[in-house]
Order: structure tokens, then C-alpha cells, then sequence
């Protein structure tokens, strides 16, 4: 099987509809940086896959390589798909198509199914396959000297493909999950006959002990009778009764507790008010004559705001006066009269007169002081008065709310007493309430003792019976012990049996692996990493974990001591050894992802030699690079012939920033016998 032809529409650099013819014998791809020849790998690879495996991460910066798998430049691509061919020898062929829409129009069981050798493939087929067919430049050292060398040997392990002939290594993992299913099986069984073997031993000593407390059967069945009536005849029945009416009377026993000592604090509260109802016609009294006081000091109180207005009053009149006087004194007689009324009057009797009054303004006393006096006193008297008044308030008031609560609680307690079927006088009784608690709870500890009484009974039967089963469960965990044993042994044989399988499969592994040397150290040798070292080795050690080293000149780690150059050449050995060593792949197409970088030109020409090798071998070649010249030599050493054509495709970038071919070109077959018609050319001239 071998690529015949690629088409791709908006996908990655690609705007426009573009199609890969490829040759039957070898494909060269030439362009420079950025132009899409990589993309035409990527496009292969995410036909078949879904995937493109070549970037180390999958997000960065909350964006991931699905958001770049189509075009994201300007414009708008007519469709998002990419469709690759294939093509077999006998003119067969098939082809997946991926588009962005819909996904894939093949599943992958189907595409395994015509690229790969049915029963041989390893896992995850297509992976590998598109790992080692497509060649890239990124990995070429990834997937070679910078590998560890446990994934090393698995990516070669892989690449072999799966074990021919029967799976040992399957059968010996299913053999042993079987036996260890039947081990653990045959534990648990052991541990549950073990749990019932001790659940019956802690059930016959309880019954036992049970048992010893057997008593008189029939007062126990009086006292059942009497407690639980209508029970029936059967004792089990009569027992299972007397439980439930045992556990309802225990709760309302419980409930009982609650109401006693109700009882008991609403006795306590009738004793307050009791003693607190001789004094209430004192405290009415007192309120009364409270009352009193209180309205005979307001009535003093106003009488001593009326003496302080009328005193304040007077001392208004005499400082009216006293002003007179002394304008009097001052202005004198106006032409013989009287400078307030105009009398007549002379100056004798006006000096007369002003020193009478002067007399009457001497001789007053202000009353003002003790007018005010009198009342911030009346003032007190009637805040006493009040706060006496207040205080006996309080205390009938009290005495009421007692009175009412205590009228509330004891109907309260005499409805619950009736509900309770209990006379409801007794909430006035709290000692007969208790009395009656008391009874009740006697009459329970004999309905238990009853109930303990008759199960003893029961239990003196029941130990014969359970003897009998403690036995046959002696015996169950015995059966158990036996099959434990023997299910360990059968895990013991099962794991060594898986180790041998293993271990044989890692020796057929190891000799698979072998007849990778040969074809290592010849490519090896042809690419000429180092000048001295000429040869490259394998080594592999370990027996679970796996380890695959490669060793040049005197046990040295290539991975150390090659330069860049170099390291590329003998990764390229190793890789396109492993390539050509897949018994199980149908697909007989290698392509390479721009393999010349850092590699010298001297090693790329001895490259060019292996890929024509491997060309007239019969694998198709699809190689990309960026150098013209070494695109012309790839062209005329891989050797077009009628039965296996080349082709050169060359990549640019178009207006708008798509990739694009810019040209296609079919390399024309040699002519036959050329070479010795140009020697009988030189021979004649």
C-alpha cells in the first residue's frame, strides 16, 4: 500500500483547495521556510489519526492545538477537510477523508484493517504507524539517542508489533487474574464462614446465659395476661406483644416523668401565690393609701407654686418702687409739682414722702427664697409619694400574673391527665400523681422480667439448636480452610507460570530485536555519523523493566558524545531501521520531514544514497527539503522508472499568505540503455 494522492482545504497554512499527486516510486517536496511541507505531513498523519503528535504540548495559554489544526488567517477557506489516498499493487486502493464538520468518514478498525497485518498490529496501530513512516525533522534525535532506554526498547517493542503464534503472555496474565479471582473468592468465603462460626458462638453463650434465668413460667403468664390481654395462645407471638407493649409504656413512662414534675412546679407556684394572698389586702391598702398621698402632696405642691408666683409678684412691685424713689431723688420738684402726678406740692412733703417710702422698701422682706424652697419640697414629696405608690403597684400586680399562670398550668396539667386517661384532680395531688407514676413503673419491671422469663424458657430449647448448627459451622469453615489452601497454591503456580511466560517472551523480544543489528549497523554505516566509530551497538537488560542502550567505540553513550550533526545521522539510522524492520506494517511509504538539518553535506549525500537504496527496494519515498540543488540531486539519484515514477512538487506561499504548489513536475524514466549508447557515443568520436 502507498500514498497515491493528498487533499487538503483550510487546513493549517492551507487556504485554498490544494492536491498532492504522489509518484509511485518517490515524491520530492521542495520550498523554503514556512511554505507547507511540513503541513503535508501533518495532514497525513491527522487524516489517519485525528491528531498531530509532533508538539510537546497540547495547551498553552488557555489555547490548545485543536484551535490551530484548520486556517486561522484571513479569508475563508471554501471547505475544512483533508483527504488522503492510497493506492496497492494491484491498482486497489481506498481513502480517508477528515473533515471539521463531521470528523472522519472511516473508523480506525477499518483503516488498521487495510494498512495493517491483521492479529500482528501492536496497540494503538495507527500511532505507530504514522510514528515510523513519517520521519520528522523535530524528532528525529527525540525519537532516537534522546529517548531513556525504557522508552527506548518499548518504542522499538512496539514497533515489531505483537508476538506471532499463540499469546503465552494472555493466557498466563488470565490464567493468573483466574486464579487470583478464585483466591480471593475462596478468602472471602473463609472469612464469612469464620464470621458466622463466631456469630454462632456469641449467640449461643447469650442464649445460655438467657437460659439460666429461667423461672415460673405460669405467674409470668399471669402477669402477661393481665399487662398485655388478647395476646393469642402462641408464646412467641404473646413474647413479641408483651415487647411492644413493654416499649410503648416505656415511653409513655417517660412522658409521665415529664407531667410529675410539671405537677410538682405547679404546686410550688400555688404555694407562692398561697402565701402571697394574705398580705393582698394589705398591698391594696396600701396602694390606696398611696393613692392618697400622692394627690395630697400634688395639692401642696400647687399651693406652694401659688405662694411663688405671688411672691415673685410682690418683689416685681417693690423693685418698681425702689426705682421711683430713686428717679424721684434724682429729678426732684418741676416748677413746684410733682414730676409723676404734676401735684402741687412743696418740698418739704416731697422729701416727706420719698423718705416714707424709702422706710416701706427697708422694713419689706423678700419671701421669694422660701417660696421656693417650699416647692422643691412639695416637688420630693410627691416623687416619694409616687415611687410608693409605683412599688405597691407592682406588687399586686405580681401577685395577679402569678394568679393567672397559676390558673393556666393547672388546666393545662388536668387536660393532659385526662388525655393520659387519668383523673385530672391529681394535678392538685402532685404526691398521688406520684404514686401513680410509681405503680406504673413497677408494673413494667415485672412485665420485663415476665418478657426475660419467657425468652429464658425459649432459650433452653434454642441451645440444643444451636449446638447442632455451631457444628455444621465448624465444619463449613473447615470446607472454607481447605479451598483457601488450595486456591493459594493454584496463585502460587499461576505466578510462577506468568513469570516463565514473561521471561520467554522477553528472550523471543530480545531475539526479534537482534535482527534489528544487522540492518542498524549497516545504515549506520552508509550514513557515516562519525569518522572513527563505524559501528553502533544495542545492549538489553532487565527482566520486568526493559532497558534498550545503543553503544559506540568503547561502550560509549552516543547521547553524550556525538555533536548535533551527528546525533541527527545515527538517530536516522535508528529510526529508518526500525521503519524497515515492522512485519506487521502494509504500508510501504516513508516520508521524511526536512531530514538534512544540521547534517553536513557529506552525510546528506550518503543519505541520498540509503533513500534510493531503500527506493529500488520497493519503498515509495516522500522526502521534503528545503535545498533546490539537493531537491535536483534527490530527483535524479531515486530513479524514476516506468513501473515507479517521481514526482517533484515545489511549495510557495500566494497572495493573501496561503501555501500553495506552485509547480508539479514528472520526472521522466531514464531511457533504456542509455549509459551504453553514451559509450559507443565516446567510443566512435
Amino acid at each position: 500500500m502507498r500514498l497515491d494522492y493528498l487533499e487538503l482545504c483550510g487546513f493549517r497554512g492551507f487556504l485554498e483547495r490544494q492536491r498532492v499527486d504522489f509518484g509511485t516510486g518517490f515524491t520530492v517536496i521542495c520550498g523554503r521556510n514556512g511554505v507547507g511541507k511540513s503541513t503535508l505531513c501533518d495532514a497525513v498523519e491527522f487524516a489517519l489519526t485525528g491528531q498531530i503528535d509532533k508538539y510537546l504540548v497540547d495547551k498553552a495559554a488557555k489555547e490548545s492545538l485543536d484551535d490551530y489544526v484548520w486556517w486561522r488567517g484571513e479569508g475563508h477557506p471554501e471547505a475544512h477537510f483533508v483527504t488522503v489516498g492510497f493506492r496497492a499493487d494491484d491498482g486497489s486502493g481506498f481513502a480517508v477523508t477528515r473533515s471539521r464538520e463531521t470528523g472522519a468518514d472511516r473508523d480506525a478498525a477499518r483503516i488498521e484493517a487495510m494498512l495493517c497485518v491483521p492479529g500482528a498490529q501492536p496497540e494503538r496501530a495507527l500511532q505507530q504507524v504514522c510514528r515510523t513512516s513519517i520521519i520528522r525533522d523535530e524528532w528525529i534525535a527525540a525519537l532516537s539517542l534522546d529517548l531513556t532506554e525504557t522508552q527506548r526498547f518499548e518504542f522499538v517493542r512496539a514497533a515489531l508489533g505483537a508476538i506471532e503464534g499463540p499469546d503465552y503472555a494472555a493466557k498466563a496474565r488470565e490464567a493468573l487474574s483466574s486464579a487470583e479471582a478464585v483466591h480471593n473468592a475462596a478468602a472471602q468465603a473463609y472469612e464469612e464462614a469464620r464470621a458466622r462460626l463466631t456469630a454462632a458462638l456469641t449467640d449461643l453463650e447469650q442464649i445460655r446465659d438467657v437460659a439460666l434465668q429461667a423461672g415460673d413460667v405460669a405467674a409470668v403468664l399471669a402477669t402477661l395476661d393481665e399487662l398485655t390481654p388478647g395476646a393469642g395462645p402462641d408464646l412467641g407471638a404473646r413474647v413479641a406483644a408483651a415487647r411492644k407493649t413493654l416499649a410503648r409504656r416505656r415511653s409513655n413512662l417517660g412522658e409521665m416523668g415529664w407531667v410529675a414534675d410539671e405537677a410538682r412546679a405547679v404546686a410550688a407556684l400555688r404555694d407562692t401565690v398561697a402565701r402571697h394572698g394574705d398580705s393582698a389586702g394589705r398591698d391594696a391598702v396600701a396602694v390606696a393609701e398611696a393613692e392618697v398621698a400622692v394627690q395630697e402632696a400634688r395639692r401642696q405642691l400647687q399651693a406652694a407654686e401659688a405662694r411663688l408666683d405671688r411672691e415673685q409678684e410682690s418683689d416685681g412691685l417693690a423693685a418698681s418702687l425702689a426705682i421711683l424713689v430713686d428717679h424721684g431723688s434724682r429729678i426732684g420738684l418741676h416748677d413746684d409739682r410733682c414730676p409723676l402726678c404734676r401735684a402741687p406740692q412743696g418740698a418739704p412733703e416731697f422729701e416727706t414722702g420719698l423718705a416714707s417710702a424709702r422706710q416701706r422698701l427697708a422694713a419689706r422682706r423678700s419671701a421669694v427664697p422660701e417660696a421656693r424652697g417650699e416647692v422643691a419640697a412639695a416637688r420630693t414629696r410627691v416623687e416619694d409619694a409616687g415611687e410608693i405608690l409605683k412599688q405597691a403597684e407592682t406588687v399586686v400586680h405580681r401577685l395577679a400574673s402569678a394568679q393567672a399562670e397559676l390558673e393556666a398550668r393547672e388546666e393545662a396539667l388536668s387536660a393532659e391527665l385526662v388525655r393520659r386517661s387519668l383523673d385530672g384532680e391529681l394535678a392538685y395531688d402532685p404526691e398521688a400523681l406520684e404514686e401513680v407514676v410509681e405503680a406504673e413503673r413497677s408494673r413494667l419491671i415485672d412485665l420485663e422480667r415476665s418478657i426475660l422469663t419467657l425468652e429464658a424458657s425459649q432459650a433452653v430449647e434454642r441451645v440444643t439448636e444451636l449446638e447442632a448448627r455451631l457444628e455444621a459451622l465448624r465444619a463449613e469453615a473447615d470446607d472454607a480452610s481447605d479451598r483457601l489452601a488450595r486456591a493459594h497454591a493454584a496463585v502460587t503456580t499461576a505466578r510462577t507460570l506468568d513469570r516463565t511466560v514473561r521471561r520467554t517472551n522477553a528472550e523471543i523480544i530480545d531475539e526479534r530485536l537482534a535482527v534489528i543489528s544487522p540492518l542498524l549497523n549497516e545504515l549506520y554505516q552508509r550514513l557515516r555519523p562519525h569518522s572513527e566509530w563505524r559501528t553502533i551497538d544495542y545492549g538489553i537488560r532487565g527482566d520486568v523493566r526493559r532497558f534498550l542502550s545503543l553503544r559506540v567505540g568503547n561502550g560509549l553513550n552516543p547521547q553524550f558524545v556525538f555533536s548535533s550533526g551527528q546525533r541527527r545521522a545515527a538517530g536516522l539510522a535508528f529510526l529508518l531501521s526500525v521503519h524497515l524492520s515492522r512485519p506487521w506494517c502494509n504500508w510501504r511509504t516513508l516520508m521524511l520531514d526536512d531530514p538534512v538539518q544540521h547534517i553536513d553535506d557529506f552525510r546528506a549525500l550518503h543519505l541520498v544514497e540509503v533513500l534510493s537504496a531503500l527506493q529500488r527496494s520497493g519503498r515509495q519515498i516522500v522526502c521534503a527539503v528545503e535545498d533546490p540543488s539537493l531537491a535536483e540531486l534527490l530527483c535524479r539519484r531515486l530513479m524514476s522508472e516506468p513501473t515507479a515514477l517521481g514526482r517533484r512538487h515545489d511549495l510557495d506561499l500566494v497572495p493573501g499568505g496561503g501555501a500553495s504548489v506552485t509547480r508539479s513536475t514528472d520526472i521522466e524514466p531514464a531511457m533504456v540503455g542509455v549509459l551504453r549508447r553514451a559509450r559507443d557515443l565516446s567510443a566512435a568520436s
